[in-house]
């Protein structure tokens, strides 16, 4: 059977990625067409908790209620199906009418009876754009949006973590020089320094063993050199200061 979803503001496959808060980046749900999506909407990846929110909520929010309204609202009134349930039927069904525009469209189109719903939905969007939305098309569509916008639910505190977390990295992919962006680079410098100082003093603790000795080192009674007190750090403190490692070569 053909089919003229994409007519109508999109399917699910079309529109999926936005996450289950794409409803707050949403201007309007009046309208029978999904409005473009930002680059940084796009790139909103969050679990959903379903758990966590109303039959009606999980729907209202799903991509599939948006690109059908009018058979989401009755599934959620009419039946008792589970919101999964409710959005794998409005997956692949054709868009609904209400029923003002389909005892218009029999009572005005003689071909109406011979089209299946598929044609119907399509015969109902040319009508009403041709003829200012005599058959209530847009009227019904806009109403049962609304509808839906009213069953949404405020974000549980878990969903809200997790979406202020999603705008951080977002924001940090973005923008080199966010603040998490900033003390990253500067501890990455700080574990580089560290790790340098703490090979240097290694290195100078092998070079000791064979008898050299190395600027700053002391005396032993017995003539040996004697490594300083916490070499590493003191390496460390050369290095924040924009020396070199090692101070001279082996004497």
């Amino acid at each position: 059977m053909k089919s003229f979803k994409h007519l109508f503001g999109g399917n699910s496959k079309a529109s999926a990625g936005t996450g289950p808060f794409s409803h707050l980046f949403a201007a309007s749900a009046d309208a029978p067409v999904l409005l473009d999506q930002t680059k940084q909407q796009e790139k909103v990846i969050i679990i959903a908790k379903p758990s966590q929110h109303s039959r009606e909520h999980n729907v209202a929010v799903s991509d599939e209620a948006k690109a059908n309204p009018i058979l989401a609202m009755r599934l959620l009134n009419d039946t008792d199906l589970s919101s999964n349930k409710i959005i794998a039927k409005l997956a692949d069904a054709p868009i609904a009418l209400s029923k003002f525009t389909q005892n218009f469209m029999e009572a005005n189109d003689p071909t109406w009876e011979f089209q299946d719903e598929e044609d119907q939905a399509l015969t109902a969007l040319t009508y009403s754009s041709q003829h200012a939305d005599a058959n209530g098309y847009s009227a019904g569509w806009n109403r049962a949006a609304r509808a839906l916008e009213k069953l949404k639910e405020p974000l549980t505190d878990e969903e809200h973590q997790s979406f202020l977390d999603t705008m951080r990295q977002m924001a940090n992919e973005d923008n080199p020089n966010t603040p998490d962006n900033v003390e990253a680079r500067r501890q990455a410098d700080e574990e580089y320094k560290q790790e340098v100082a703490n090979a240097a003093a290694r290195r100078n603790q092998r070079m000791r063993a064979t008898g050299v000795a190395l600027p700053g080192d002391s005396k032993r009674v017995s003539g040996k050199p004697a490594n300083p007190v916490d070499e590493a750090s003191l390496i460390k403190s050369r290095l924040d200061a924009g020396l070199s490692a090692i101070d001279m070569p082996a004497q």
